[in-house]
């Protein structure tokens, strides 16, 4: 297999994801790494954990495979056990935005100078939830009907 997800190695792939950032004592939960051909090309780090609630941060440009998002769907449910999603992403990042919506997510609000200290769209994080039916769906669990919507 050429193309996977790396579990147990938590502190290798969030050091991978945060360094660069200069976020190196980000907490998180679990960090997922996204493989292609045994290198490591990008990560998910899931954090804030609260019981109900988890965040999903996300690194890999064009490694978001829909294969990818329908396994952290199944992953989100049946280890932590989730009520919610949450994903915040740059105001410009259309793309993401779109997909997200795809998926199911809903726009929660607006964050101004989540990413920066001037108040412009630039700096202006957006809040996407994603509650435990829409999760569902994209994960495809047994007896929920629906398909993921971005194929």
């Amino acid at each position: 297999m050429s193309t996977g997800l790396l579990f147990e190695c938590d502190e290798a792939v969030a050091t991978q994801f945060l360094e660069p950032r200069g976020q190196l004592y980000f907490k998180y939960d679990r960090a997922i790494g996204l493989v292609d051909h045994g290198k490591l090309v990008g990560a998910v780090l899931l954090h804030g954990w609260n019981g109900s609630n988890i965040e999903l941060s996300y690194s890999g440009q064009g490694t978001m495979t829909v294969g990818v998002v329908r396994f952290l769907a199944s992953y989100l449910i049946t280890e932590f056990d989730v009520a919610r999603l949450t994903v915040v992403t740059s105001k410009r990042n259309r793309h993401l935005i779109r997909f997200l919506q795809n998926l199911g997510f809903k726009l929660e609000g607006v964050q101004r100078c989540y990413y920066g200290k001037k108040d412009n769209n630039r700096n202006a994080g957006v809040r996407f939830v994603a509650f435990r039916d829409a999760i569902e769906r994209v994960a495809r669990v047994p007896g929920h009907k629906g398909e993921l919507q971005c194929l």
